[in-house]
């Protein structure tokens, strides 16, 4: 792009006070898009389509890319923490093993194929248990001290995966390593305590980057600075203001990323963050609901939208299952059968959504799961709830309380159906608290709570076995739903052991219908996702399970700005 191309020297530098003050004036108008007329929209078919093929034109380099953002890191050690407030931007400073296809190499929404990253082969003993990576030569670290732009090894990756061993939420992940080699510099094998065919999925996750030894070991901790490998270079990280990435010279894949720097402010607001895609201050914008695009539209007709149709549903009712009154199956049915899921999806998301699915559905069956597919207790069944409930004892109901983030505006209507239906059905008076994100990502992961929470699964989780094993067996780091089943825990063991894909498919199935049986996780609807993008930005789809602006950011690093 030419040196006096207009959008840096307007954007380049934005503070976050000047990008509030520029889009601040249309918020107060911005209220209304929140859900709250309850009208009925019975067609599931978005108007937007979920794959946007990749650019035939040649990519330009240049540019500068913005974006207002619900999210801030709560820390941005990636050993402590996977939230999507890191990940939106560490998946851009830093590299994996191994990566899913980018919007210029995939065949469509659902292409979740493996792609190298750091790795650029790979390959599993016949028991499943040794697999080796062969790694890229010439990558190098960012230059910048202590790194210095020192050339990436097989020990850089072994001393990393046995970080993530020692502490943190990855620590069930690794600590499935028994030993590591490095027969030479470029080469690590990875010997398993057990078989898992599903270990390549494992390091592809978007949370499992490569982070550096020397800072690690200089500062203690990864707090307070992020050196890796990846396309873009940490320029700026402050607290719940802002963070700024700048372009990486020596990115091993030449010629990329082509935008020159990515500037990330925290606005918490969602009118503010769609007066500022209005008005030009922001290059993306996540909504949750059709009629929120269609307002934005009205004034910004030229957006492109993408539906990230979803394949799971990732928030619901986490119970204290460990103990009473939740630790009894038939409370948990009961509760199940008072909430009436259809019509959170026909008012809160406007006909557009999913019921339920804990495990990604594309896994184990053809199409999206109905009301039909999940069994007796998820069906909508008041008086037999009620009649359950007295059976557990709780004839009068109880009282509980329940805490939740505001991820986007309808999740507040979502949370008071459900108060108003446990109300009226089971006499159960929930007691709600909203919260802001650091407090509430604190205290759900680390389970100090009674009672319920509106509760996630992450989000950066796209592979079987991470949906499976490591957020449903009873031992794991990840199990923040409380899941104590051994059936369960002996079904997820035998799926990582399963390298035929048919079985695979079988054995998830059970999981799934073990699950709605005895409701281990209370899955909630959840709505389709809808992306708008200024109309000059290209290749900047997201995938299934990865949308560009969340845990799917290294697809920034293909994105280009054709103006």
């Amino acid at each position: 792009m030419p040196a006096t191309d207009p959008r840096q020297t307007t954007r380049r530098g934005v503070t976050r006070r000047d990008f509030l003050k520029r889009a601040g004036w249309t918020t107060a108008g911005m209220t209304t898009l929140a859900v709250g007329s309850g009208r009925k929209r019975a067609s599931a078919a978005s108007p937007y389509p979920d794959w946007i093929p990749a650019s035939p034109k040649p990519p330009k380099r240049g540019g500068v890319l913005t974006r207002a953002s619900a999210w801030d890191p709560p820390v941005i050690d990636p050993r402590l923490t996977q939230s999507v407030g890191l990940f939106q931007f560490a998946g851009l400073t830093s590299n994996r093993l191994l990566r899913y296809a980018f919007a210029d190499e995939a065949t469509g929404y659902n292409d979740l194929t493996l792609k190298g990253d750091l790795a650029e082969s790979w390959q599993g003993s016949p028991d499943q248990r040794v697999w080796t990576f062969k790694l890229r030569r010439g990558v190098k670290w960012h230059n910048v001290p202590p790194l210095k732009g020192r050339e990436l090894t097989a020990a850089d990756v072994k001393y990393c995966f046995e970080a993530y061993a020692k502490e943190g939420v990855q620590t069930f992940t690794f600590q499935e390593i028994e030993g590591m080699e490095t027969p030479d510099t470029h080469t690590l094998r990875v010997h398993l305590k057990t078989p898992n065919a599903l270990f390549p999925q494992n390091v592809a996750e978007s949370v499992t980057v490569i982070f550096s030894r020397e800072v690690l070991e200089e500062d203690g901790d990864l707090k307070k600075r992020l050196i890796g490998t990846g396309p873009y270079i940490l320029k700026e990280h402050t607290r719940k203001v802002r963070v700024v990435l700048q372009r990486n010279p020596d990115y091993f894949d030449t010629g990329r990323p082509y935008v020159d720097e990515y500037v990330i402010l925290s606005t918490p607001d969602s009118a503010t963050r769609t007066a500022a895609f209005r008005t030009g201050q922001s290059d993306f914008l996540a909504v949750q609901g059709a009629a929120e695009v269609e307002a934005v539209r009205k004034t910004n007709p030229t957006a492109v939208v993408q539906t990230l149709t979803p394949a799971i549903t990732p928030f619901g009712l986490a119970l204290a299952q460990d103990r009473p009154p939740f630790n009894d199956v038939r409370v948990r049915r009961a509760l199940s059968m008072a909430i009436d899921r259809q019509k959170q999806v026909d008012t809160v998301y406007e006909g557009h959504g999913i019921v339920t699915s804990g495990v990604p559905w594309i896994y184990y069956q053809d199409a999206k799961p109905t009301a039909k597919d999940l069994g007796p207790w998820w069906q909508y069944r008041p008086a037999e709830a009620k009649k359950l409930l007295a059976e557990a004892g709780h004839p009068n109901g109880f009282e509980t309380t329940l805490f939740y983030y505001e991820y986007f505006p309808q999740m507040t209507s979502q949370v008071q159906l459900v108060q108003q239906e446990l109300k009226k059905n089971l006499n159960i008076n929930v007691k709600i608290s909203k919260l802001d994100y650091t407090g509430y990502y604190g205290r759900y992961v680390e389970g100090k709570w009674d009672g319920m929470a509106w509760g996630f699964q992450s989000g950066h989780a796209v592979g079987l076995d991470e949906r499976t094993y490591v957020y449903m067996h009873s031992k794991s780091t990840k199990n923040f739903f409380r899941v104590n089943d051994p059936v369960i825990d002996e079904l997820t063991v035998k799926l990582r052991q399963t390298p035929d894909r048919a079985e695979q498919r079988a054995t998830a199935r059970r999981i799934v219908d073990r699950e709605y049986d005895q409701v281990l996780r209370m899955w909630m609807p959840f709505g389709a996702n809808f992306v708008l993008f200024q109309p000059h930005l290209r290749n900047m789809a997201g995938g299934v399970l990865r949308g560009t602006i969340g845990y799917g950011s290294p697809i920034i690093a293909r994105l280009w700005i054709d103006k």
